[in-house]
């Protein structure tokens, strides 16, 4: 026990030395630090900062407020606002009209009035001539006639058929195929029934 106080002493008596030699000698180095930078922060704001603020505020300020702002603010008030409206008023706005009114009147009888001819006299008799009575021709008497007569014949090839291949085939069927199998599937058990048990 009386070891381990001692070797603890021992062990203080160290730090105690290291922190007098080294830790002391750097804090008041940064103690000494952090007072000359606030003395300096002092310094440059009552050479440079204060002197710049009043500077601003009681000079610069009221000679831009009152050199450039008012007057700016008065010229839009007084001048710039009232020949804006009165521009658009008489001039801009009856102009966009007139320009309105020309682009329609230009798209009217340049683009829709000759479509518009172009659709009713040349187009539309065109497709009608040339499509509408040659297809409706065609269907009436051609392809509606082909299409009764393939009916007919595919109504009279069902029952055909129906009676050549789908009544044999049943019969076979019944009668051939499925006695066959099941007499084949008698003889499987029968087999089986003899080799197994």
């Amino acid at each position: 026990m009386e070891q381990q106080d001692g070797s603890t002493g021992c062990l203080t008596g160290v730090a105690r030395a290291i922190a007098l030699v080294v830790v002391v000698p750097v804090r008041f180095l940064w103690e000494m630090l952090a007072l000359l930078l606030r003395g300096v922060g002092w310094l440059l704001y009552w050479v440079l900062g204060w002197p710049l603020v009043q500077l601003w505020k009681y000079l610069l300020e009221p000679l831009l407020r009152y050199l450039v702002v008012i007057p700016l603010s008065w010229l839009w008030q007084q001048v710039l606002a009232p020949a804006g409206r009165w521009l658009w008023a008489w001039v801009l706005a009856p102009l966009g009209r007139a320009l309105a009114a020309v682009v329609r009147w230009l798209v009217t009888y340049l683009v829709v009035v000759p479509l518009r001819f172009l659709w009713e006299w040349v187009l539309e008799p065109l497709l009608r001539y040339l499509v509408v009575i040659p297809l409706t021709w065609l269907w009436r008497w051609v392809l509606a006639p082909v299409f009764r007569v393939l009916g007919w014949a595919w109504g009279i090839a069902g029952r055909i058929w129906r009676f050549l291949v789908v009544r044999p085939c049943r019969w076979v069927r019944r009668q051939v195929w499925w006695p066959v199998k099941a007499e084949i599937a008698r003889v499987l058990r029968e087999v089986r029934r003899a080799l197994v048990g």
